[in-house]
């Protein structure tokens, strides 16, 4: 494999040619995918709480807004809609990404050939991609996160007060997105003490880590000055308090859950390995979901071409592998908390993976033009472009036109019961959020009980072959009927159901 010993010899690309294929990747995924996720409605919902009560509305609502409170500047600043402030907003985080991703490459010791094959990477990974059309904080979050790793490797060749001002200011930038970056302000400085070139090692982590130091007193001085914050319902902390009391009841709840799940799965003869077989499940979990973001043709190719035998210089391998065994740590520590994980939790530790691809995609293309390695190159760029560039987000329309239909056939006063984000928020129509939020949306549990429901005029639910056995015993047992219907294939379907009415206060609806 060729050397990338010199990240000063790095010829830099002009990354305003990257903003700008980002920006058209953005607009054209934005283009083909009709409904909005889950999440972006939740910034949505968070900036509208600020723009008509303030701060505090905001983060009563979500406890980490800065990303509404951007959207919602944004959209006193221009006039766009909130959803186009949103998706705008989100695209520019992408372009910062992408262009955050190349110059770490560059950092890394990546030559010109080197940093456009980074861009291809970047721009073409299905999963990095997945979420330009949506309105989420992880694009922020992985671009700043990569420019404090891109400044840690400049520091660590050249250590300067301006260099260890900028990572203060990335780090806590992307701690202020995900509370992740916490963990890499505490973590990443102590790599510099494993560092071979840089001098006074221990001086300069040190340096680094003492605001992270000061931010953990001021964080138990606020727990035992506030406490009330910080226990279960804390009035503005509702996520970190939700951490604190998972971590003090983890040996609990861990042990109660092997118990069971030794019960369930294991002979009596082996129960004494339940806790063995926990942790391999939950690892397994984590691992899984780790490849399928990496997607699993970039599994079997960094398998076969191992990153190990790039000849990076000895302290930015260091420092990257330092990057993602924190990540690591964390996504574990994650998944034993809250008992699951997913691929786009796991994205943020592809997003380290992938900064070795650009150079083995180098050494594969450096192979020959007719050897495997470089039709295997060609095969994975094409094959990652294609994913991205058409994915069936167009399949979604079926809720858009569900939405659209309840804007022009329903009165704008209407109420409605509905278990999908998109078609409550959309639709403009009165719910109540606090009983979806709590009943976490789910159809059986929206219908399971009756006040949840009695006195609306409309049920809109998205159906899918998971619930709709639920939902057509629920319609057989209170004689309703579907008024209308949109079809979505082998996304379910949405079924609109006109309620009758109650009629004077306190007449209910016999079943």
């Amino acid at each position: 494999m060729p050397s990338h010993a010199s990240p000063h010899a790095a010829i830099a690309i002009d990354y305003r040619v990257i903003v700008a294929l980002s920006l058209l990747l953005s607009l054209w995924l934005i283009a083909i995918d009709p409904v909005l996720d889950r999440d972006a409605i939740l910034y949505l919902r968070t900036a509208d709480a600020y723009l008509q009560d303030g701060f505090l509305a905001s983060l009563r609502l979500f406890d980490r807004p800065l990303l509404s409170i951007c959207l919602a500047l944004l959209h006193q600043l221009t006039g766009l809609p909130l959803m186009y402030a949103g998706l705008l907003l989100n695209s520019l985080f992408y372009a910062l990404f992408c262009v955050a991703f190349v110059a770490a490459v560059s950092a890394l010791g990546g030559d010109r050939r080197v940093q456009l094959l980074a861009v291809i990477v970047v721009l073409s990974h299905p999963t990095l991609n997945d979420q330009r059309s949506s309105i989420l904080r992880d694009p922020a979050y992985w671009a700043f996160i990569l420019l404090a790793f891109r400044q840690l490797l400049l520091y660590a060749q050249q250590p300067t007060t301006g260099g260890m001002l900028r990572w203060y200011a990335y780090i806590l930038l992307a701690a202020l997105f995900r509370f992740e970056g916490l963990f890499f302000a505490a973590c990443a400085p102590l790599a510099l003490l494993a560092t071979r070139d840089l001098p006074r090692r221990l001086q300069h982590c040190l340096r680094l880590l003492a605001p992270s130091l000061l931010a953990l007193v001021a964080t138990l001085a606020a727990v035992l000055l506030y406490p009330d914050s910080f226990s279960t319902g804390g009035a503005y902390l509702p996520g970190i308090s939700h951490y604190v009391q998972r971590l003090l009841a983890f040996s609990q709840q861990f042990g109660e859950l092997a118990r069971a799940g030794g019960e369930i799965l294991l002979d009596s003869f082996s129960r004494e390995d339940a806790v063995a077989a926990t942790l391999a499940g939950f690892g397994a979990i984590v691992a899984l979901n780790i490849f399928r973001a990496l997607t699993w043709p970039c599994l079997l190719l960094m398998l076969w071409q191992r990153p190990a035998s790039i000849h990076l210089r000895h302290d930015n391998r260091l420092l990257l592998r330092a990057h993602i065994i924190i990540c690591l740590c964390y996504l574990v520590a994650f998944t034993l908390l809250k008992h699951f994980m997913t691929e786009r939790y796991a994205t943020q530790l592809v997003v380290f993976l992938l900064l070795y691809l650009p150079f083995l995609l180098d050494g594969m293309w450096r192979a020959g033009a007719r050897t495997p390695a470089r039709y295997a190159a060609i095969a994975l760029l094409v094959f990652m472009t294609v994913d991205s560039l058409h994915n069936r987000d167009h399949e979604k329309a079926f809720i858009r036109d569900a939405t659209q239909w309840l804007q022009t056939h329903t009165p704008r006063q209407a109420s409605l019961v509905s278990n999908n984000e998109y078609l409550a928020y959309f639709s403009q129509r009165r719910l109540d959020w606090k009983v979806a939020t709590y009943a976490h949306f789910d159809l059986e549990k929206l219908l399971a009980v009756e006040k949840y429901w009695r006195g609306k005029d409309f049920l809109v639910m998205r159906v899918t072959r998971h619930n709709v056995a639920a939902w057509e015993a629920f319609l057989q047992r209170y004689s309703l009927e579907e008024t209308m219907m949109f079809d979505g294939g082998r996304h379910g379907r949405v079924a609109v159901v006109k309620l009758p009415s109650t009629g004077a206060a306190g007449n209910e609806i016999q079943p």
